[in-house]
């Protein structure tokens, strides 16, 4: 294990608190399969050694030790999809999709509306995924644009709803150029691109327009940039274009989200991740350190799915940011006790986000075991991830998710099991969790579930134990 400390690691998807309802839920008509849970489009200010992440649906989270989150509903509640927020002149300004501008003294607001953007010849303004950058000389922009071109202007410093000029074109979509921005899983078709969430990131006297494309419901889904000396151009791709993109695994598709500093001088991605079973708007966060190469572009590895280091903690020498330990229970076949119709145990180890294991509603425990059969000296446990799906799922009858009940128990080699995590008493609802176990030699592992919210069955679409494989001495 190389002398990690398995408390100081963090595994994506992001593990948030009380993951908010899906927008498109609350609309007639909206083509989904089920209700579903989101977070998307992150926003995050990095201030007094803390993290302040504002997603899409209504929370705002914050973090100290850059693992684990708080959060609280913002005020004013769920104002738009892709909500951006900004320190200026000691204030924060958030705006959203379509809404007006707001205004608070803390970044966990409450905000209060200081009216709609006003464009230079009196009329009101209306933008998608807007972007807010205030620069070091105190000049405010606003970058914005949902499909079709990345869009720009400068606000007033000091009434910052008012645009100074008209939103201009600083980037349009390139597929003759660009094939990460065509249309399609593989990138298959050029006829248009769903270019969108602008976010502008300075570096020394760089400026970096990141921007996502084709659309966030293709695993292509991906982040570039274009680079430039002035806020508002002129602007010139960045040859390692896209620098964030994974089209496999259970972290596919990170698009959308922003570039934001992190404690002793690194910097980081945020981004939007998974498109799930509920439909192209069931989405979560992940988050993945990135560097500048000799020419000054932005350079990441790939969005991540196993633990890596957080933030503050040095990288190992041998491993970079990766924290040593590998998932010991995907494809492995697991033994359920039970199982819905089309819900097997596999389905909880199959690494995909729109499948899980179902246990039969009559089933007074559900367990899933994993046996370490082939290892036969055992396998070293260190930590798991579960991501839980709602079955039954139901806005409109009030059938709401809630947090589950569970343990974990590992097998040692007399056969006799150990509880190395217990949530029996669990009272945090946790849609995605990533915790440490008690670190042992393992020859089985197995999740008991022991209690649910009402009305909602418990569906597993993840379970990964991580460790490795060490000779014994």
């Amino acid at each position: 294990m190389h002398n990690i400390d398995i408390t100081k690691t963090y595994c994506n998807p992001t593990p948030l608190p009380d993951y908010p309802l899906g927008r498109n839920c609350f609309r007639e008509g909206w083509p989904h399969r089920a209700d579903y849970r989101e977070t998307a489009d992150p926003t995050v200010i990095f201030e007094d050694g803390k993290w302040y992440l504002y997603p899409s649906c209504g929370m705002v989270y914050w973090t100290e030790d850059y693992i684990h989150w708080k959060h609280k509903k913002m005020e004013p509640y769920d104002c738009g999809y892709a909500p951006t927020v900004v320190k200026h002149n000691g204030k924060y300004l958030l705006l959203a999709c379509s809404s007006e501008m707001y205004i608070s003294d803390s970044p966990l607001g409450d905000f209060k509306s200081i009216g709609p953007l006003i464009a230079p010849d009196g009329r009101e303004v209306k933008v998608d995924d807007p972007m807010l950058f205030s620069d070091t000389d105190g000049r405010l922009y606003l970058y914005c644009g949902c499909g079709g071109g990345i869009k720009g202007c400068e606000l007033d410093r000091n009434e910052p709803t008012k645009m100074l000029t008209e939103l201009s074109v600083m980037f349009d979509y390139d597929t003759e150029n660009h094939v990460w921005e065509r249309m399609g899983d593989w990138n298959e078709d050029g006829s248009y691109s769903w270019v969108e969430g602008a976010w502008m990131y300075k570096r020394g006297d760089t400026y970096y327009l990141t921007y996502c494309g084709p659309g966030t419901e293709w695993i292509s889904y991906a982040m570039g940039a274009y680079k430039g000396k002035s806020p508002l151009g002129p602007w010139e791709y960045m040859k390692t274009s896209p620098f964030m993109a994974k089209r496999d695994g259970i972290v596919k598709g990170p698009g959308h989200g922003c570039i934001v500093d992190g404690p002793g001088g690194t910097v980081w991605a945020f981004y939007t991740c998974c498109m799930c079973y509920g439909g192209k708007f069931e989405r979560r966060i992940g988050y993945d350190p990135v560097g500048f190469d000799e020419n000054g572009d932005i350079i990441a590895t790939s969005a991540t799915e196993i633990p890596q280091l957080a933030p503050g903690v040095l990288p190992h020498p041998e491993l970079g940011n990766n924290a040593g330990i590998v998932p010991l229970t995907q494809h492995r076949d697991p033994v359920e006790s039970s199982a819905a119709p089309g819900r097997d145990g596999i389905y909880a180890t199959d690494d995909s986000m729109i499948t899980w294991w179902q246990p039969s509603p009559d089933d007074p425990e559900p367990t899933l075991t994993v046996n370490f059969e082939f290892a036969s000296g055992g396998l070293d446990i260190f930590s798991a991830r579960i991501i839980w799906r709602d079955v039954g799922l139901n806005i409109k009858k009030n059938y709401m998710a809630g947090p589950f009940k569970y343990v974990i128990e590992a097998m040692d080699k007399e056969e006799k099991w150990h509880t190395v995590l217990d949530k029996s008493d669990n009272t945090e609802d946790m849609n995605i969790d990533y915790l440490p176990l008690t670190h042992m030699r393992a020859f089985a592992v197995r999740l008991r579930i022991l209690g649910k919210p009402e009305h909602i069955e418990p569906g597993v679409t993840n379970f990964t134990v991580f460790g490795n494989w060490y000779p014994e001495k």
